[in-house]
């Protein structure tokens, strides 16, 4: 087949990729657009791709002149203790489902399968209920352990898929050498799962930056928002500073991106590695 024939066999899954990718980069590219402008700049008609006169001034009053570094160091505060308190709990939880055998293992399998199908929004308020019962409303420790508990089961069963895809001889020659469970876990399933748990990691990093609905509600004080929340807090209610709070959402969008630029190539790997049973 010839290369042309090929090309235009594919055409249609280009042509889907392009858009998709124009769906979701269409709007960050407006958004860093208004981060550059004055604020005449972001009412101008008709609108502008590329600004007239940009200005770096909007990000340096960001900085400088609000809550946004806080918010910064709250939300890596409390994605990355979530995402420890995630792992520490999935990892051998996902090991054990994997590689041992036991009768109530198919019902938990469904039972972590279908807390997934139930969203956060729906569990707002039993969760607040529980969280001021326990005194942690409005406090990151209380949003660390909501956080952990809602993302477990989805972190389980996405670990368990990469400890599935391990040569069993390894674990039958740790056994015959006399290695227990924890040293089996820690020395071999760990080292060897290890793209898969980069990308466990990116991937609930990622979503507890992002998370807006349940740190709405868990906190109260100005000075514990998160990112989300933050950003929410910089609207007007008469007056909305759109240049500013563009400004300040590319900020808070850097240290995600700048995390998958740095560990992409484990977090491809790490899905591609899953995909693949041993």
């Amino acid at each position: 087949m010839s290369g042309s024939a090929r090309y235009g066999s594919r055409w249609p899954y280009v042509a889907a990729l392009v858009a998709i990718t124009l769906v979701f980069l269409v709007p960050q590219l407006w958004l860093l657009s208004l981060s550059f402008k004055e604020k005449s700049a972001v009412y101008q008609y008709p609108p502008r791709l590329i600004p007239d006169d940009p200005t770096t001034a909007n990000y340096v009053f960001a900085l400088l002149r609000t809550q946004v570094p806080w918010y910064l160091w709250n939300s890596f505060k409390v994605a990355g203790l979530s995402t420890l308190l995630t792992l520490a709990v999935s990892l051998p939880a996902a090991f054990v489902l994997s590689r041992e055998r036991f009768r109530a293992r198919g019902p938990i399998l469904g039972a972590l399968l279908g807390m997934q199908m139930l969203s956060p929004v729906v569990l707002l308020v039993p969760i607040y209920g529980l969280m001021q019962r326990l005194g942690l409303v409005d406090t990151h420790a209380g949003l660390v352990l909501v956080y952990a508990s809602l993302q477990v089961p989805l972190t389980i069963w996405l670990m368990k898929s990469f400890f599935d895809a391990l040569p069993p001889a390894l674990f039958d020659a740790a056994r015959v050498d006399g290695a227990g469970r924890w040293l089996t876990f820690r020395a071999i399933a760990l080292p060897l799962a290890g793209p898969g748990l980069a990308a466990a990691a990116i991937f609930n990093l990622a979503s507890y930056w992002a998370e807006f609905s349940l740190a709405l509600v868990l906190l109260d004080a100005q000075e514990r928002f998160t990112v989300p929340v933050g950003l929410f807090s910089l609207q007007g209610a008469y007056e909305t500073e759109w240049h500013i709070v563009a400004a300040a959402s590319i900020v808070g969008l850097l240290p995600v991106v700048a995390a998958f630029v740095l560990l992409q190539r484990y977090f491809i790997a790490g899905l591609t590695a899953g995909a693949v049973k041993g």
